[in-house]
């Protein structure tokens, strides 16, 4: 797997910085189960993230502002040309967030005199006037989430913002809009594409008219935790004919929830190059049985990417890129968790100092 690419990360230094745990990555090297170890392969650290929250009371100028810190486990896998750093990141308002940061160098292709003489190729990009090109591209991934928000019985809710029709009473100024939701009954209903600002929410037990499982928050409400997309929630480029989505088939819909079973790990399938059929395995094939996902032990999966155009600032080394998603909680506590994060004091005593020099 992706895994058996990840390299020390403690060789150069730089990969993480301050207070720093490094874990070695145990993995089977070969088919007869020899055993490989990579040193430092996992970093753990805390990191600044910048302002956790802050206001400003205008009546008594009173400012209250709390520094934020997130727990950061990392990982980097080398894949030919191409470096993918994985970045799970804790945060104090109960936030969980995957980063994927892509860089590395461009894979490049020579242009004929012909092609260069036209302007290049319509499908990449023209580095040099030596004829060095990069193809336009994409990269994705696949996050499987075995979610167990306060239990194994969950339900899925997309939530979606709708506009509101000019009402002369409901909504004279015509900008009013609303969250709709939607209770996802089965895993043929949850094949959903990343629509603006939709987002869905995992809620404890069933949403169901007189259902008593799971739990609720102060307001009554099951508690929740959010998927949130971030980054560009690029979609496959192909046409539905492309042979390679016969074996990438996942590719076709950013969500997918499944009922969890223990051999359904992968979402092309056990064995995706082998595979013959036109039909896809993996998510395709399972979601076909139409499986019910209402209060149930469920497996929410997400895929997200990147579209790479190349820019002439990719090269030699292209600049890091990120996407990535996060799951925020939602209903999940009865108020902010991050109450109880004092004030740092060393930042009134540097603004300090720094005012007493002027």
């Amino acid at each position: 797997g992706l895994g058996r690419n990840a390299h020390n990360l403690s060789d150069k230094g730089c990969d993480c910085l301050g207070e720093v745990h490094f874990l070695d990555a145990a993995l089977v090297r070969d088919q007869d189960g020899a055993g490989e170890t990579i040193s430092h392969a996992v970093c753990i650290h805390e990191e600044d993230a910048g302002i956790l929250w802050k206001h400003m009371d205008w009546r008594s100028g009173r400012t209250e502002v709390r520094r934020s810190r997130r727990l950061v486990v990392s990982f980097v896998c080398t894949v030919a040309n191409y470096e993918y750093g994985f970045y799970y990141k804790l945060y104090q308002d109960g936030t969980l967030e995957l980063e994927v940061l892509l860089t590395g160098i461009l894979s490049t292709g020579a242009l004929t005199e012909s092609q260069m003489a036209s302007g290049g190729k319509k499908y990449g990009t023209t580095l040099n006037a030596t004829g060095l090109y990069a193809p336009v591209h994409q990269h994705f991934f696949v996050a499987r989430c075995d979610m167990a928000v306060d239990g194994l019985r969950n339900t899925v809710v997309e939530v979606e913002p709708v506009t509101c029709s000019p009402d002369p009473q409901a909504n004279p100024f015509a900008n009013a809009f609303y969250m709709k939701e939607e209770v996802l009954e089965n895993e043929m209903d949850a094949k959903r594409s990343c629509r603006a600002n939709r987002h869905w929410l995992v809620r404890s037990g069933d949403e169901s008219e007189g259902a008593v499982t799971g739990t609720v928050n102060r307001t009554g409400t099951h508690t929740g935790y959010a998927l949130h997309p971030l980054g560009s929630n690029t979609g496959v480029l192909a046409d539905p004919s492309a042979s390679f989505l016969r074996r990438a088939g996942f590719l076709k819909h950013h969500v997918w929830v499944t009922p969890f079973k223990h051999q359904e790990r992968f979402p092309g399938g056990d064995y995706p190059n082998q595979n013959p059929s036109d039909n896809g395995e993996g998510l395709p094939q399972w979601t076909k049985q139409g499986r019910s996902i209402r209060g149930t032990d469920l497996v929410l999966w997400h895929v997200f990417g990147v579209t790479h155009s190349p820019r002439l600032e990719d090269w030699p080394v292209m600049p890091a890129e990120h996407t990535g998603f996060a799951l925020k909680p939602n209903g999940f506590f009865d108020a902010s968790p991050a109450m109880d994060v004092p004030p740092d004091k060393c930042c009134e005593d540097d603004i300090t100092e720094i005012v007493s020099r002027l």
